[in-house]
């Protein structure tokens, strides 16, 4: 899948949102400076302002309230990530020193912050109080999402409470910029619902991909394999591959994580539970469910290029291979 083929509907209005994207990222202070250009090399495909801008073409032309939101919720994805590595105590991040681990955490926690409120400066800009209501939503599902992921740290999950935990840590950020994006041009409530509920199908799956790549050997993910299962997190190939083995079983598996006796042989064994019981295909099937759930609702759309844009995109959060 061309990711360039993607994003171009919108070619015009992403180089403007690079445009604004670029103001946040310029500052005076030396340190300042030094983090936000070290956190700006470590852009990825910026798959979400991508998703968000597409998203306001599908309803009507973007404007200048749609950059705002295209910037600030990537200007928040940002921060979001750089705090995650000061509380999983990440060292690297897409290949590269993370911003806690080349500086220090207060340094990192700082810049987040900061970037957070780049953020709300961008959305304040739109003088839209819906929007304001929009982006204090995330703030609050997304630190639930956090809490409800710590609350089942180092304990095996169900199927519905990982699915909720992605929901409110992943999907979130897509739900909130779809529909955000939806309003900044007007949008019906049927398409802005529409857009919403595809967003959160498509950000189940992007998680999901990520999941996966968890366990999948040599994954270019810019991350040790088997990193979450290190911080005692269970995601869906495990989840799947320990409810298909016998409890007592499982239970050792369990305790070996609360004691933290991740020795090689113990990655080799649960690498190979994953691979024997089929998690990797278990959760690709759950991946085609979704990514099915996602096309159907758009469905009260034309068909058109951006339509289809945006199915290409759901398509290539499936097919990445990082």
């Amino acid at each position: 899948m061309d990711y360039e083929l993607i994003k171009a509907p919108i070619i015009a209005e992403f180089a403007l949102f690079q445009q604004f994207l670029d103001s946040a990222f310029s500052a005076e202070e030396q340190l300042l400076k030094k983090v936000l250009d070290h956190v700006r090399m470590q852009k990825g495909k910026q798959v979400r302002p991508v998703f968000t801008l597409l998203c306001a073409k599908l309803c009507a032309e973007p404007n200048n309230k749609t950059i705002n939101v295209a910037a600030a919720y990537e200007l928040l994805h940002t921060a979001s990530l750089i705090h995650d590595d000061v509380v999983d105590n990440t060292m690297e991040r897409r290949g590269q020193p993370s911003a806690n681990a080349l500086f220090d955490n207060r340094t990192a926690v700082l810049v987040g912050d900061y970037l957070l409120s780049k953020s709300m400066q961008f959305i304040a800009e739109t003088g839209m109080p819906e929007l304001y209501a929009q982006l204090a939503l995330l703030g609050n599902v997304l630190t639930r999402g956090e809490l409800l992921q710590l609350q089942h740290s180092y304990s095996i999950p169900t199927e519905e409470d990982y699915i909720e935990i992605i929901k409110k840590k992943t999907a979130v950020l897509f739900t909130i910029s779809a529909e955000s994006a939806a309003i900044s041009v007007g949008a019906s409530r049927e398409q802005r619902e529409a857009l919403r509920q595809f967003a959160e199908y498509l950000g189940i799956c992007f998680q999901i991909k990520d999941d996966i790549f968890d366990y999948t050997p040599n994954a270019q993910i810019g991350k040790p394999t088997l990193n979450d299962i290190r911080e005692g997190k269970f995601t869906l190939p495990l989840i799947h591959a320990l409810e298909s083995i016998h409890a007592n079983e499982a239970s050792l598996i369990l305790d070996a994580v609360k004691k933290r006796q991740f020795t090689e042989d113990f990655f080799y064994n649960i690498g190979s539970l994953v691979a024997r019981t089929g998690g990797i295909e278990y959760a690709e099937q759950r991946m085609a469910y979704y990514r099915a759930e996602a096309e159907n609702v758009l469905s009260i759309f034309a068909d058109n290029d951006i339509k289809k844009a945006l199915l290409n995109l759901l398509e290539f959060t499936i097919q990445r291979k990082k």
